[in-house]
């Protein structure tokens, strides 16, 4: 892909009012939304909407604070899509799809679904936008929060095996089966088709769902590229919410870069 072609992304945000599951929990969307804020997101050059999936809280007052930022930044169109179904996220997540499935042809060029409970690096769109032209149409989807198993290229030589991202600098390869976590997942509109038909039949959260429609429609399409680091850090509020009952501990990427720090893939990879 040329690397001055513009792109237009959509940040799609599954989210809930977490005092409705639990009133202990504070909500931490604002959070997502000031740390989005203070990476630059909203005053880069680059072209993106948001939209809100609300999974059918029943105070919604605590998305007020949105009208701040479509005030502040109206070149950014934000949406609330509100559901029917009361604090259900697997069918928000579906309805999600199902929408994105309709999307009128070159609308956007990627889709970018995240968590309402995550933070990100400092320039986090030039960053995002750097990573996709170089590696967003080499792998069905890609993930910019990596915290599953991923693994360097290797290369065979004189009967050892040396590990080399000449070629793909920053770059790793992780399998689809071991993807979890819809931090920040990048796929085309195209891909989001395939996944209502099958997504209540298969089993897990959203981001397994996700994961078990793609392998169910592109069993070649075995694995993914991600970067070495991740651009965003999940807040693991869910966990709390759960309060780790059946299992569920919550999940954060070891390699996040930092709130503070710009990891300038858009300086290297540009090269």
């Amino acid at each position: 892909m040329s690397y001055s072609k513009k792109l237009k992304y959509l940040l799609c945000f599954t989210c809930v009012n977490r005092t409705e599951k639990n009133p202990n929990i504070q909500n931490c969307i604002h959070y997502t939304f000031k740390s989005l804020e203070n990476g630059g997101c909203f005053q880069s050059n680059i072209s993106f909407d948001i939209r809100l999936y609300e999974s059918g809280s029943n105070n919604l007052h605590y998305l007020d604070f949105i009208d701040e930022y479509r005030e502040k930044y109206p070149q950014h169109n934000i949406q609330i899509v509100t559901n029917s179904f009361p604090l259900d996220g697997f069918t928000n997540t579906h309805k999600m799809f199902v929408e994105l499935s309709k999307l009128e042809k070159h609308e956007y060029d990627y889709i970018v679904w995240m968590d309402d409970d995550v933070v990100v690096c400092k320039k986090f769109m030039e960053n995002l936008n750097a990573w996709v032209k170089r590696y967003g149409h080499l792998s069905i989807f890609t993930s910019l929060y990596v915290c599953y198993y991923s693994f360097p290229f290797q290369t065979q030589h004189k009967n050892q095996m040396i590990h080399r991202n000449i070629q793909y600098p920053l770059c790793e390869w992780a399998y689809i089966h071991n993807y979890f976590g819809s931090c920040c997942t990048i796929f085309k509109p195209s891909l989001c088709k395939y996944i209502p038909t099958h997504f209540f039949s298969k089993i897990g959260k959203p981001d397994s769902k996700f994961r078990r429609c793609v392998e169910h429609f592109f069993p070649n399409q075995q694995r993914i590229l991600v970067p070495s680091v991740s651009f965003v850090q999940h807040m693991n509020v869910g966990s709390v919410i759960h309060q780790h009952t059946k299992g569920y501990k919550g999940h954060r990427a070891k390699n996040f870069v930092g709130i503070n720090h710009d990891p300038k893939f858009y300086q290297i990879l540009s090269s």
